[in-house]
């Protein structure tokens, strides 16, 4: 995903690449800006074996998110070009979604079936700057005293 060129204008330009066949010897464009970011992100995604397990498949995502990410503490905001904060995965099957900060070195999730979602129901939250979280985090929600949005 990416904020500019629009999801349509990325594909448009992916079809310039041919990334359905990509080899060792296939040039990356490797600068920080969000086409050559996905641009990166299809050649690795084309690599990937179909996943076995959801571990495997959550690890590749997060192998691809991290590769294309803009380094943390990068001076490229007189570009337009924010660091990345954070990533996520989501298991849209089993409603269980991945997070992990850039200024942390845990992955931590949360099972999106335990939650409350109906409308009305209280606005759970969670501190995701926690250094000691880590892994399934659901039960470390608490309900937030005012919405914070």
């Amino acid at each position: 995903m990416t904020n500019d060129p629009t999801y349509d204008q990325q594909l448009a330009l992916l079809e310039k690449q041919d990334f359905s066949h990509p080899s060792s010897d296939m040039p990356l464009p490797g600068n920080v800006n969000a086409k050559d970011r996905f641009q990166r992100a299809a050649y690795y995604a084309a690599l990937l074996p179909e996943p076995k397990t959801e571990r495997e498949a959550i690890a590749s995502i997060f192998a691809i998110a991290r590769n294309v990410s803009v380094p943390f503490g990068a001076p490229y905001k007189s570009f337009g070009i924010y660091n990345t904060e954070y990533r996520t995965a989501i298991n849209l099957t089993d409603k269980r979604y991945f997070f992990e900060l850039t200024t942390s070195p845990n992955v931590i999730w949360a099972e999106l079936l335990k939650f409350k979602l109906s409308s009305g129901a209280p606005v759970m939250i969670l501190n995701p700057d926690d250094i000691n979280l880590s892994g399934d985090v659901t039960q470390k929600f608490h309900k937030a005293e005012k919405t914070p949005f």
